[in-house]
């Protein structure tokens, strides 16, 4: 097996499990270094083991409701893009990986964001709101739409991925627009935007910060409501992505920490 240089951790693991570009086992010969395929096998082996723990936190959940069934419900708006989506997660609704190994049409941070209240013993009754590769300019209207049937307590904001480079003309004033038009739908409702996680690529993780910065202004603008917080997805790794920008499932449990964490005074206590 030829390694190729320089030294990367990515190179390493791959090279530990024996991916080449003949599959899993090097054979008599040298055979050239395949990246695409080692990233496969190694994305592989963590989407098969994610997937197991997925169906072990569904089945701790049955158990859950029947010992500590919920004492208050909670209704929330998810709204955002392939992210909100669920597409890099391992226990997907079609239960199918892309040639990369990325989870298509998974779970995503709603399903842990349930899992979590729950063990505080809090029902979730989620809207989701997101389409993948769609824009703050097409998505806040078919949110807004919903809100009637959906009633939500809490809505939870993640858009800009797809803006970056893209559709970022007066973009802080028509993101501060919609949180407006949020607020304004009931008395109560209360709204969580998030900070965006970085990219891989250096030039679109420039647009993050952009993005991140509107996001900053446009909850500071209406704090003083004590219904508009920020939730930061800075924290989350890079490497915890199937490809620089989808969470892998772990990145998608912090993801739904972090939710919590900004929300948490809005959440039914005790």
């Amino acid at each position: 097996m030829t390694t190729p240089a320089p030294y990367s951790p990515d190179t390493a693991c791959a090279l530990a499990i024996g991916a080449t570009s003949n599959g899993w086992v090097d054979g008599p010969d040298s055979i050239p270094w395949d990246h695409d395929l080692a990233s496969y096998n190694t994305r592989a082996i963590e989407q098969r083991t994610t997937t197991l723990l997925a169906d072990l936190r569904d089945n701790l959940a049955n158990l859950r409701a029947t010992i500590a069934p919920p004492t208050a419900t909670v209704r929330i708006m998810c709204v955002g893009d392939s992210i909100t989506q669920g597409i890099g997660a391992a226990a997907g609704a079609s239960g199918q990986m892309d040639a990369y190994g990325n989870g298509q049409g998974g779970q995503g941070y709603p399903t842990w964001l349930t899992d979590l209240l729950a063990r505080r013993r809090i029902a979730t009754q989620i809207t989701n709101i997101s389409e993948g590769g769609k824009t703050l300019r097409i998505t806040a209207p078919r949110a807004l739409a919903a809100l009637p049937a959906a009633q939500p307590d809490i809505v939870l904001v993640h858009l800009g991925t797809n803006d970056i480079g893209t559709d970022t003309g007066d973009w802080e004033a028509r993101y501060g627009t919609f949180v407006d038009q949020l607020l304004a739908s009931t008395p109560t409702v209360r709204v969580a935007c998030a900070r965006l996680a970085h990219y891989r690529n250096p030039a679109l993780d420039a647009g993050t910060g952009q993005i991140n910065g509107w996001v900053d202004n446009v909850v500071a603008a209406r704090q003083n409501t004590g219904r508009v917080v920020a939730a930061d997805m800075r924290p989350i790794s890079t490497h915890w992505t199937a490809d620089g920008t989808h969470p892998l499932d772990a990145a998608y449990l912090t993801m739904a920490r972090q939710w919590i964490g900004a929300i948490n005074p809005w959440l039914p206590q005790g």
